[in-house]
């Protein structure tokens, strides 16, 4: 199909092409504004040997240290999937919660591997002090799994765990941006319908 074809059909559904991107972008900036604006958090830990354990390959110390720290680190990753650990952290918050939907009560804390020994975690909240409660709970929960997951020989614990200052950003809610960019996919899934009608229709 030549192009001046192209263009010729798409004036013949200029019409459905505006309203239906009209329509989504309604949609978009309706949803924007209605979702509060919340505050971002991204805590960061590092996970430290304190006491290793007795190795007679000594030559190979420093690697197993180091395999044990990205281990351990995807131990405390895993943790922050689970309900009752989730719960704990909101305690130790000393913050309300319910869980009226079980797979985003477990997925509200997203959480990346940054290497061996540092992993980040972030979360939303829609108030600064329980952002900042919710962090402080977390990591008091963190820690004392920590202290309890591996002991020595000596019943001494073989991690600690750093907590870095959290970061807080402010993220307002965006209506106008929601409808431009609801819009321009709204033409695009425009076009896209025209041809699939187009292509059927051929057939």
């Amino acid at each position: 199909m030549e192009l001046k074809h192209h263009i010729h059909y798409l004036q013949q559904s200029a019409w459905f092409i505006v309203m239906f991107a009209l329509i989504v972008g309604c949609i978009a900036g309706f949803v924007s504004w209605r979702r509060p604006a919340v505050f971002k958090v991204v805590q960061t830990y590092q996970v430290q040997l304190i006491n290793r354990s007795s190795t007679v390959d000594y030559q190979y110390g420093s690697y197993y240290d180091l395999k044990g720290a990205e281990i351990f680190t995807q131990y405390l990753m895993s943790v922050l999937r689970s309900p009752a650990v989730i719960e704990a952290i909101y305690q130790q918050a000393a913050l309300p919660y319910e869980i009226d939907n079980l797979s985003r009560f477990t997925n509200q804390f997203r959480t990346d591997q940054d290497s061996a020994q540092q992993f980040t975690v972030t979360f939303s909240q829609q108030q600064q002090t329980a952002a900042e409660a919710l962090a402080g709970g977390m990591t008091a929960e963190l820690n004392t799994l920590t202290a309890q997951a591996e002991l020595d020989d000596r019943d001494q614990p073989l991690w600690q765990l750093q907590a870095l200052p959290p970061v807080l950003v402010y993220q307002p809610s965006q209506p106008g941006l929601a409808v431009l960019l609801g819009t321009v996919a709204g033409a695009l899934g425009a076009v896209v319908l025209v041809y699939i009608k187009r292509y059927l229709q051929a057939d």
